[in-house]
């Protein structure tokens, strides 16, 4: 993972942040309301709103409309400060010095949204179009105005004149606000100051028309209240984004389809109608003249918009035409040739340009079938091209086909693509070049050289031949030749679950990509089996090796389709520069004593050739020949970690770690050998016995004290297991000889297992999960932790991997941890955590609800009797299945 992450989190962080004080000074407001508290807070709010508005201005692109947002926020806070002070002295606050500031308010943030419009590399359509569509907005928002509170306001003559023009000017520059938003918002649906900036105005508008239509002017609401605080709040922060862009930065977005526009003009249209209707159904009475007027403003208005839509379509359309000439012209002097087939196999294009491709002479009645057999093409190699194509769904298809013309063997290369949904195309494209000539360059090459019947590529033989003329050239100039070795991480598994054929699929997919991403210069080789070489015969640094290495690892990253599923493989590399005294043995050699070392570390690496690792490969082969006689020598065995439940102290069940003493290596770790028990394919031995004697134990436990009744016993599953058919079988054996239920064995499988094979994981998964057993996944956080994965392997356990519990160091639980364990209970998963060592993150943990954990902090691994002892110490409290279960 690369530095994205962490700062994408930080950016989700934040606004969540916002988020979380946004509804408490909502909340707040509202849960003081008519009390001074209320007005303090509001009055605070909106203080400090300015005060961010104005440190947020700044300098550079947009500040004169970050200045004259923050003064419409400074403003508004002054004419509410201004009525508070009105209001407490007993004075007069239908029409007062306050409504000065806020109308002012309404003013700047108008002729900020004006400028706003304005800026960008728009052309005069454009601009002409989207005010046209801002005042469509602004009528048939002043329409509704009108309608719920206007009408109202300017025909109460119980009221002085000037007072209702004052309040009915608050909603009629609302409207023209969101007009004005509408045409910001639609030059970019992403810029968040324009948003911020929507948002606010809409707050606004919605607290004047709930003030309009209140009963009593001289005390809102708390929610009229918590619309205006929410209007500073959204208006400070639009001040402090970037809510303009630069002439041309964002050079001309594209005229949006006709449909969108009309949507919106249409819309319109039917709000005087909506408006009648409404009045009709709630018997109020009938306002026919405003309804009118408002929809003869709007037809106008709509049909200017209409029109210009039409025409601006039409002219795109006379565009595309000219260009499709224009690529006419330019295919007719070419020296390839393009023509458009029907999906039917007609051939719909003029076939002079490509018969004279081919070399074969048009007739009156000339079709694509003629075309085939006059050119000497195989027809069922055509045809199987061209249903590719046509299966595609416009996808390119590239195919190089022969045919024999006079005598002749000759080749051309076409590339199709199904363009039959285009108005203007109407059939497959095929595009044709005489590749002749490169193909008998290629088969000359071929009889010269040794390739690798399977795959095409260099065989051993050709690629020692190739190192050794590099070396010999670079002796005479000086230069240096590398070696990167490539050996596939999991094809033994892909080979054993799916067969041979499937594992041949596999290497000739990855030769073809390891391919694609080599230099013409280099020689690329399958050395057997699944190990591959790539030679680059000169290179001027490690550097430059590396690169290639990188770009190879980066392709077998990708999953490959085989057959009707998907597998993912990874690779070891190793890389070896050629010395003076180096051989073609001699640099194979150490290259894949390096990529051993990848292997070792870890898989999916790269490791560069250090001379210290020949000693590395001798201590490897002794680690290999030490293992194959472990098991059956009674060095391997298991220890026992407790699960601890977090709100009683119970222990709620093990799991189950594997452990080998060497006689000649002593304590060798896990992560040690259990990679080179995979690749020596022993692992599925081993997991058999692991399996045997951890569920022997468990139900040794569970039958000699009552109160382990409810432990459970966790056994780690391996990816080269889960890919192993015999899998299944193995856990029903070791459950039928033990006695042990199917419920009180857990598998633990890791993401990276899962991700390998998804379709044979879930196969085995469901299964297994058929049986009654429950399943873990293990290290959650740590791989791909998509969800997408825990939708596909239905799941009941998830343990968060101790790398993140060893970030809880203060008072506070780190956000990714809470992010999981309530990702967890969301999906109401048992969550585990790994690795808890303090006591402050016992505590932690337990306050967000984590269920269950384990850790040196309780106990380390323990063996099997020492676990027995700590199991009958802490089993008097633990929870039965039957409360596991309800739980």
């Amino acid at each position: 993972m690369g530095t994205g992450a962490p700062r994408g989190f930080g950016r989700h962080a934040r606004r969540g942040s916002w988020l979380v004080v946004v509804l408490g000074l909502v909340g707040a407001n509202a849960a003081l309301d008519g009390t001074p508290w209320a007005t303090a807070l509001y009055l605070a709010v909106v203080l400090t709103a300015s005060a961010v508005a104005w440190i947020g201005i700044g300098r550079g692109p947009g500040r004169r409309v970050r200045v004259l947002i923050a003064l419409g926020v400074t403003l508004s806070a002054v004419g509410d400060v201004l009525w508070e002070l009105l209001f407490r002295n007993g004075m007069s606050i239908d029409v007062s010095v306050a409504d000065a500031f806020y109308l002012s308010a309404y003013v700047m943030l108008a002729v900020a949204l004006t400028i706003m419009a304005g800026a960008g590399g728009q052309s005069a359509r454009q601009r002409f179009d989207g005010w046209v569509d801002a005042v469509i907005v602004f009528v048939a928002v002043l329409a509704v105005m009108w309608d719920l509170t206007l009408a109202e306001t300017l025909s109460d003559s119980s009221q002085p004149l000037l007072a209702r023009l004052i309040w009915a000017l608050y909603p009629a520059l609302d409207a023209a606000l969101i007009g004005l938003v509408f045409r910001v918002v639609t030059r970019s649906a992403r810029d968040r100051g324009a948003l911020a900036v929507a948002a606010g105005a809409g707050c606004w508008l919605a607290s004047d028309v709930g003030y309009l239509l209140a009963d009593d002017y001289a005390a809102p609401t708390a929610l009229l209240g918590s619309g205006w605080m929410l209007g500073a709040v959204l208006l400070a922060v639009a001040a402090r984004s970037r809510v303009d862009r630069e002439p041309g930065h964002d050079v001309a977005d594209a005229e949006r389809g006709g449909f969108g526009r009309l949507a919106v003009c249409l819309g319109a249209l039917l709000v005087p109608g909506t408006i009648e209707l409404v009045r009709d159904l709630s018997g109020a009475e009938q306002t026919p003249l405003s309804v009118f007027g408002a929809s003869l403003v709007l037809v106008l208005l709509v049909f200017l918009r209409t029109a210009r839509l039409l025409t601006a379509e039409a002219e795109a359309r006379a565009l595309v035409r000219v260009q499709a000439r224009r690529n006419a012209a330019l295919a007719a002097h070419s020296s390839d040739a393009v023509a458009v087939i029907g999906r039917d196999g007609e051939l719909l294009s003029p076939p002079a340009q490509l018969a004279g491709l081919l070399g074969v002479e048009v007739t009156p009645d000339f079709a694509a079938g003629d075309l085939m057999h006059r050119a000497g093409l195989d027809p069922a190699a055509a045809r199987e091209v061209f249903a590719q194509a046509v299966a595609g769904g416009g996808a390119v298809v590239s195919a190089e086909l022969p045919r024999r013309y006079r005598g002749e063997e000759l080749w051309v290369g076409v590339r199709l693509v199904d363009l039959s949904s285009d108005p203007d195309v109407g059939g497959v494209v095929v595009h044709a070049t005489d590749i002749t000539e490169r193909k008998r360059a290629e088969q000359t090459l071929a009889h010269q050289a040794f390739h690798d019947g399977l795959t095409g590529l260099a065989n051993r033989a050709l690629f020692t031949e190739r190192i050794e003329q590099a070396l010999r050239s670079n002796a005479r100039h000086g230069d240096t030749a590398a070696v990167v070795f490539i050996d596939l991480d999991g094809f033994k598994a892909v080979n054993d679950s799916l067969g041979h054929q499937a594992g041949d699929a596999l290497l000739q997919q990855v030769a073809q990509r390891l391919s694609s991403v080599v230099r013409a210069g280099d020689t690329l080789a399958r050395l057997g089996g699944d190990e591959f070489g790539l030679l680059l015969a000169q290179v001027d640094d490690v550097a430059e090796v590396t690169a290639a290495g990188e770009r190879l690892l980066a392709e077998l990253a990708r999953p490959v389709r085989i057959g009707q599923q998907y597998v993912t493989v990874s690779g070891s590399v190793g890389i070896a520069l050629s010395e003076s005294d180096a051989t073609a043995d001699s640099l194979v050699r150490d290259a894949d004593i390096a990529m051993y070392a990848a292997k070792t570390a870890g898989r999916g690496r790269l490791v560069v050739f250090d001379p210290d690792m020949r000693s590395a490969l001798v201590e490897r082969r002794q680690l290999e020949r030490e293992l194959q006689g472990a098991l059956a020598g009674g060095e391997l065995r298991l220890v026992y970690q407790p699960v601890m439940s977090l709100a009683d102290e119970a222990v709620v069940g093990f799991e189950a770690l594997l452990r080998w003493y060497s006689p000649v290596l002593g304590n060798v770790p896990p992560d040690r050998f259990i990679p080179v028990a995979e690749d020596l394919d022993l692992i599925n031995e081993i997991g058999a016995w692991v399996l045997r004697e951890a569920c022997s134990v468990a139900a040794e436990w569970r039958g000699r004290h009552p109160g382990a009744a409810g432990a459970t016993m966790a056994v780690n599953v391996s990816a080269v297991q889960l890919a192993s058919p015999d899998l299944v079988e193995q856990i029903i054996g070791a459950l039928a000889a033990s006695g042990l239920p199917a419920g009180a064995l857990v598998l633990e499988v890791t993401e990276t297992a899962l991700v390998r094979d998804p379709d044979g994981a879930a196969e085995r998964l469901a299964a297994l999960r058929a049986l009654g057993v429950r399943l873990a996944l293990d290290d959650f956080g740590t791989g791909y932790s998509s969800l997408s994965y825990l939708r596909q392997f239905t799941v009941d356990v998830l343990k968060i991997d101790r790398s993140f519990i060893a970030t809880i160091d203060g008072p506070q639980l780190p956000p990714i941890v809470r992010g999981l364990v309530d990702l967890g209970r969301t999906l109401d998963l048992e969550i585990v955590a790994e690795g808890v060592e303090h006591d402050d993150q016992r505590a932690l943990l337990r306050q967000a609800r984590c269920e269950l954990a384990q850790g040196y902090l309780f106990a380390a691994p323990m063996e099997a009797d020492d676990a027995e002892l700590f199991l009958l110490g802490r089993a008097a409290t633990a929870p039965t299945a039957d409360e596991t279960a309800s739980a």
